[in-house]
């Protein structure tokens, strides 16, 4: 016999895995966040002392722009969580009380999905920007 407390148990383990996921994804935010704030914080720096800043300036731009993409990526996974806090919330006390409002649930769910995705977009131009930042820091990036 399947009761309540068997429905909510089966609803947050596949929330928690969801959970986890947005908290692995969190860390990788945090850790390319924490390398390009360094990396302005010493293109600054090395801009301060440095006769001919053309390049750290280009540099510095990209790793500027970096910052606030991986900003903006943040801010778009925190509101996924959410989304995907107040789904588990809304489908724990629909269970208890009875009443499922299935709409509110499914736009959460929806809201949640297109805000990781969302987030996951800002990430790949983020490692586009990345790249360029490279390219200039080794003097191969040639103007087009």
């Amino acid at each position: 016999m399947v009761t309540k407390l068997d429905d909510v148990v089966g609803l947050i383990t596949g929330s928690l895995v969801l959970f986890s996921s947005i908290g692995l994804f969190a860390l990788t935010l945090n850790t390319r966040y924490t390398h390009s704030i360094g990396r302005v914080r010493d293109i600054y720096e090395e801009l301060k002392k440095n006769d001919d800043p053309a390049k750290l300036s280009k540099e510095l731009d990209v790793m500027v722009h970096r910052c606030h993409l991986l900003k903006w990526s943040f801010g778009l996974l925190l509101c996924s969580g959410l989304s995907s806090g107040l789904f588990l919330l809304g489908s724990i006390f629909s269970r208890f009380i009875g009443y499922t409002n299935d709409e509110a649930l499914i736009v959460f769910v929806v809201l949640s999905v297109l805000f990781i995705f969302s987030s996951m977009i800002f990430l790949f131009i983020d490692v586009l920007a990345s790249l360029k930042a490279t390219l200039i820091h080794i003097e191969y990036f040639k103007e087009v």
